[in-house]
């Protein structure tokens, strides 16, 4: 089904990580009085980092390794071969088809050559398509984890995160395929290019060494710069990556959130506006990228400054040692070739070097998610069957960690019994929702707990709990897919006696039976506009109601019904209620919805319960704080 292709993807590539392990609450990293850790400690953690990240893959980077020390040793052979080649116009006989290159007659010298150089062009192949095959499945795997994680997180990340600034969508996108992408192509190519510039430097300065000492000492005199410079370079080229990775998640967040609200900007005629904020967040890109590209510049210059000056050099000090007799001008063609097979390999190695930096820069911010362990943790603890009993709040006292200075709750004292039909109503800002909320245990309490049917929904399995709850949104979210498929997200094996049942509990059926394809429309987030909003709100609706819950809770979820719709719904409900046994706590403005509950709670401003009692008391009552909230607030 299209709705779960995500899921499967992750329990493909980390079945593993199903059951994650007990988690414990962030706490912010402090310094100690030194500083910061020393650099290269953090270097080689991050890289060993890298490295365990592709440890399914080693096996593969192992017959790549193979394969590119095959080309390379292929490659580091032609300048030899040429000397040799060159070498042979010195002797005076006319006679060439008797002289032996390397021991062989020419033909036996040009066919060998021709049979190596195509094994190294095969293990040049098996190099790109195995290392391809890397780069892809780490990026998929890490893809799938890494989404695996943010699901799992809980809502003090999206408030707090660990930037402390909360998690948006648009930087967890940019994470999710920028930054992987990034540290994939580290540890595929750039790895590659890194060994193969390795292996080429070695073999490159063993043969100089081989056809004279005396030439290679003088070039070994450009290395330690190239060292120096490349290290520098490298590492703040680190800092600037990371900082264009996140200029690029808030420029995705803006992208993301002005696209999401595309009507609300033409219906304030402010597109002007909104482009002069985005091209802000694109200026800040191009900074740092500008940056970025004049510290290249001055050490691609300095790079290719140093090669040119020693490349002269060695030439006069290789035209002295051949008008002394040490050197053939063979030899000197093959040292000058190896010269800069090793010299560009030298380069490769600072290429690499800053790609590694990169990468590093990327994974920190990947690493700050991956390690990061939600303070509720969601597959542990009791599965309890029979949860169905009195829901109380004891002592709460809650405010969100995103408004630590506003206390929602300071000593909430509440019992909900088993069967009823309990509706919230209060002013907003009064924690209505909080209690929602706290009773999912999107939150917990600062003090105090919340139990149900006597068990402490800290000590329950998070996942198995919520289950056998239902709770609908007053803006419910479709998914991209069919109407079918909604309805069945959370009960995949319903039956269609199941499904229709929701839809006539729901009042969906008259106009989904009236839609192009029925129950099989295709809906959701970019072309959701076909359906209303109490449409949605019926189909979300009846998405939870095929699950059959004994707990429904109901935010504001038939706000967009027309009055009709709503007296159906909540007719439906109650029969619920009371034929079935299903407690219904619901939250609600309108006096249409109010009404339909046995018992009604009245909130304040500070979170205290004003009234409590049954809407028949409570609204004859022309004194009561329900009473003065429906005047001063114009509902009906």
């Amino acid at each position: 089904m299209a709705l779960l292709k995500p899921i499967a993807l992750q329990v493909r590539f980390n079945s593993s990580a199903q059951s994650p392990e007990p988690v414990q609450i962030p706490k912010p990293q402090t310094n100690d009085s030194t500083g910061a850790k020393p650099k290269a400690q953090s270097l080689w953690k991050d890289i060993l980092r890298l490295l365990r990240l592709a440890r399914p893959e080693y096996k593969l980077l192992f017959y790549a390794l193979m394969c590119l020390i095959a080309t390379s040793a292929t490659s580091m052979l032609v300048p030899l071969f040429i000397g040799k080649i060159i070498d042979t116009t010195k002797d005076d006989d006319d006679d060439t088809s008797d002289r032996r290159i390397m021991g062989l007659a020419p033909v036996q010298f040009y066919s060998s050559m021709c049979v190596l150089f195509g094994l190294g062009a095969l293990a040049n192949f098996g190099r790109t398509y195995l290392l391809r095959t890397v780069g892809e499945r780490f990026v998929a795997r890490l893809r799938s984890r890494l989404f695996l994680k943010i699901l799992s997180q809980d809502s003090y990340f999206f408030d707090v995160g660990p930037t402390k600034t909360g998690m948006k969508t648009g930087d967890l996108i940019s994470r999710l395929s920028s930054d992987t992408q990034v540290i994939s192509k580290t540890l595929s190519g750039n790895v590659s290019d890194g060994a193969r510039s390795l292996i080429s430097g070695l073999v490159g300065l063993s043969m100089m060494c081989f056809v004279s000492w005396k030439l290679t000492l003088c070039m070994s005199l450009l290395f330690p710069p190239l060292i120096v410079m490349s290290s520098v370079y490298g590492r703040k080229i680190k800092v600037l990556s990371r900082q264009v990775q996140e200029n690029l998640g808030l420029m995705t967040k803006v992208t993301e959130e002005k696209l999401n609200g595309l009507k609300t900007i033409q219906s304030f005629a402010k597109q002007r506006s909104v482009v002069h904020d985005y091209n802000h967040e694109i200026k800040k890109i191009f900074d740092t990228s500008l940056r970025e590209g004049k510290l290249s510049g001055i050490y691609y210059g300095i790079n290719g400054l140093l090669g040119n000056v020693s490349m002269i050099g060695l030439l006069i000090v290789g035209t002295q040692l051949i008008g002394n007799g040490e050197l053939t001008i063979g030899e000197l063609s093959s040292f000058m070739m190896y010269a800069i097979y090793t010299g560009s390999s030298v380069f490769g190695l600072g290429n690499f070097y800053t790609e590694l930096m990169k990468g590093i820069g990327a994974a920190e911010r990947i690493f700050e998610l991956i390690e990061l362990k939600p303070s509720i943790a969601t597959s542990i603890g009791k599965k309890v069957d029979n949860i169905y009993g009195d829901i109380k709040f004891k002592n709460i006292k809650f405010n969100y960690p995103s408004r630590k200075d506003s206390v929602i709750f300071r000593d909430l004292n509440l019992t909900i019994k088993l069967d009823e039909n309990v509706c919230f109503v209060g002013p907003s800002g009064s924690g209505k929702s909080t209690i929602l909320q706290l009773l999912l245990r999107f939150y917990d309490p600062l003090q105090g707990e919340v139990t149900i049917n006597d068990h402490n929904i800290k000590d329950l399995n998070l996942n198995y709990y919520r289950s056998k709850l239902g709770y609908v949104q007053q803006e419910p979210f479709l998914f991209s897919g069919t109407i079918r498929e909604n309805l069945v997200f959370g009960k995949e094996d319903a039956t269609e006696e199941e499904i229709e049942e929701a839809l006539r509990l729901s009042n969906s059926q008259g106009f989904i039976d009236a839609l192009p394809d029925g129950i099989d429309t295709v809906i959701g987030p970019s072309n959701s506009t076909q359906l209303s909003g109490g449409q949605k709100q019926r189909i979300s609706l009846a998405r939870t109601l095929i699950c059959k819950p004994k707990v429904l809770l109901l935010d504001e979820a038939t706000s967009a019904l027309d009055s009709i719709s709503e007296e159906i719904v909540m007719r439906n409900l109650n029969r619920l209620n009371r034929e079935q046994g299903v407690a219904i706590i619901s939250i609600a403005h309108r006096l249409s919805t109010i009404k339909n509950s046995d018992r009604i709670v009245v909130l304040d401003s500070a979170g205290e319960v004003l009234e409590d009692g049954s809407f028949t008391a409570l609204y004859n009552n022309s004194n009561s704080a329900l009473n003065k909230l429906l005047k001063n607030h114009n509902l009906e």
